[in-house]
């Protein structure tokens, strides 16, 4: 996994602790209908949003909170170990002085008193505060409802003591707002009607969309009204503990369209001229944003024992039905098969020359004519030149995989020790299994003299290619796979790989991980690096955090499927009994 995709999950874990801080489940359509709710500041044509109104049911945060309470403290240490350890020399390379590293500690300790339930309370909020993060046109705009406004504002101002400064303070109508910046941008924040607001705005905006931006004006179509959030989440299953949206072609609109509000003062403090571009181009820019004109995300299920979530790029329905049609039947793609890692991959290679050429055709019918499109437009030969390159046919044959590694054992990654054992199972569906085996014969004599044949025996293999843990492996091979295995149960294994099920309908690609340990492996390879720049401190509160990981996440699953209403990517955490 990579970096970028483990952190995705750790922040996705994190996250629950915004969720479990905030009672009872009404059904989510019903509150994002609410008039009431704070959807009556947001906009019904927003080009984004995210809402999450309804805190977890008691039994889910009775079980998450004291495993949540030690993982947030984990991530205390991590933060202020991490921080200080920097601090010791500016970005400059200049030490900070004692009074400076006082004054930054003083508010890192102040701010890492959030993470827990505790310093939340203290700070003004409870598990009924409602979170939403929305867009006053382009602009974002974060809204938290407050338990205690006092207890926020104390706060706040205990941060600006500790910090040795404060933020400046303005005036608008009968609410006063704090704010820091520069000439280009600043940071606005209030207090008002028990909710905190908070933004980043140009810093010459006036202050008419200031008070569309706080609330102090009312839009005239508010989203509470429109029913907008609430008919996505009745459509995909959404709770209202997290679901939202990107609209793609309302942002694009703003840079083709005529703005009035917010954004026409945005667009003329950025000097943008939508006139700059002809007619033709701001027709062919609509144009490509139908292809996906909205991403939509949200919670699909809460319960003490796993969380499940459903992230949609909705497509243009030609787009869409194009797309469905190159996922391909890989058996057991999609299955749980346990283990510690499991992923793979399928893609009908014909459909996808098909899908490919049929969007060079269109190109070709109604070529772009913007300069801006104009090196896409270009590429069409290119594309065409590329689909006539020779390509052998048993290629058109190859479906996808399926690669399922159940244990290993000896693994140090800190000190680069391979693995002294691995348990692992590897799956290649095609057309057409026996001439695929065939033709890896004429490179493998060792393949060729193994007699392989399509009824699903696992016949043992050898090569003097193997080393390490692995010495020897089982094939297996049927009119339309070729299993191999290698490690424990190795010839059953290659077998029952045949034997498997693919899900219907297939997905372009599965991951399945134990995510327990997963973190444990990580948490060890940490504790056993030698590297000077992180301190064993540090080393040791990481391990900690990747334990606290451990302790509480079980299993992690991603699917991405192509479906007639895009591309949808279910995922499902399963959480430690």
């Amino acid at each position: 996994m990579s970096p970028i995709s483990r952190w995705q999950r750790v922040v996705a874990v994190a996250s629950i602790l915004l969720l479990a801080a905030c009672g009872k489940d009404d059904a989510a359509s019903e509150v994002f209908s609410d008039a009431d709710s704070p959807l009556r500041y947001v906009d019904a044509d927003t080009p984004y949003l995210f809402a999450a109104l309804e805190p977890l049911p008691d039994d889910i945060y009775e079980k998450i909170e004291p495993r949540m309470k030690q993982l947030m403290s984990s991530y205390q240490d991590v933060i202020r170990l991490s921080l200080l350890q920097s601090m010791e020399h500016d970005g400059d390379g200049e030490e900070l002085s004692e009074e400076d590293q006082q004054r930054v500690t003083a508010v890192l300790e102040r701010v890492l008193e959030l993470f827990s339930s505790e310093g939340l309370r203290e700070a003004g909020f409870d598990r009924e505060s409602k979170v939403m993060l929305y867009g006053k046109g382009l602009l974002p705009v974060l809204r938290i409802s407050l338990s205690d406004a006092d207890a926020f504002e104390e706060t706040l101002a205990a941060v600006e003591a500790d910090a040795g400064t404060e933020l400046q303070v303005a005036k608008l109508d009968d609410v006063t707002y704090r704010f820091g910046g520069d000439d280009n941008a600043r940071v606005v924040l209030a207090v008002i009607d028990e909710q905190v607001v908070a933004s980043i705005v140009p810093t010459g905006l006036s202050e008419d969309s200031l008070r569309e931006i706080f609330g102090l004006k009312m839009p005239a179509q508010p989203m509470s009204k429109s029913g907008r959030l609430a008919e996505i989440s009745k459509t995909y299953g959404f709770s209202a503990h997290g679901a939202g949206f990107v609209d793609f072609q309302k942002i694009v609109s703003t840079f083709t369209d005529e703005q009035v509000g917010v954004n026409a003062e945005l667009l003329k403090l950025t000097d943008f001229d939508a006139e700059q571009l002809s007619d033709v181009c701001k027709s062919e820019i609509r144009g490509v944003s139908a292809i996906a004109p909205r991403l939509v995300s949200g919670y699909t299920e809460f319960t003490d024992e796993r969380m499940a979530s459903t992230t949609v790029l909705e497509l243009r329905s030609d787009i869409a039905d194009g797309m469905a049609t190159l996922p391909a039947l890989v058996p057991g793609l999609g299955g749980d098969h346990g283990g510690l890692f499991s992923f793979g991959m399928s893609i009908d290679l014909l459909a996808a020359r098909e899908f490919y050429e049929a969007r060079l055709d269109a190109l070709e019918a109604d070529p772009f004519k913007c300069e801006l499109f104009a090196e896409l437009q270009a590429g069409v030969a290119k594309g065409r030149a590329a689909l006539n390159q020779p390509i052998p046919p048993i290629a058109y044959g190859l479906k996808g995989f399926v690669a399922v590694v159940d244990n290993i054992e000896g693994l140090n990654v800190a000190t680069k020790q391979p693995p002294t054992e691995i348990d692992m199972r590897f799956l290649l569906a095609t057309d057409n299994a026996p001439g695929l085996v065939a033709m890896g014969s004429m490179f493998s004599p060792e393949l060729a003299m193994l007699g392989l044949k399509p009824d699903g025996k696992a016949v043992r293999f050898t090569s003097p290619m193997m080393q390490g843990p692995v010495e020897e492996a089982w094939v297996a091979m049927n009119e339309n796979s070729v299993a191999l295995a290698v490690g424990e149960d190795a010839e059953d294994n290659a077998g029952g790989m045949l034997a498997k099920q693919g899900s219907t309908p297939p997905p372009v690609f599965a991951m399945d991980m134990d995510a327990s340990r997963y973190y444990s492996f990580v948490g060890d390879a940490i504790t056993m690096r030698s590297d000077e720049e992180s301190s064993p401190e540090l080393n040791e509160a990481v391990q900690t955090l990747m334990d606290n990981l451990a302790a509480l996440i079980d299993r992690v699953s991603v699917r991405v499927n192509f479906t007639d209403r895009g591309v949808e990517i279910p995922a499902v955490t399963t959480l430690k009994d």
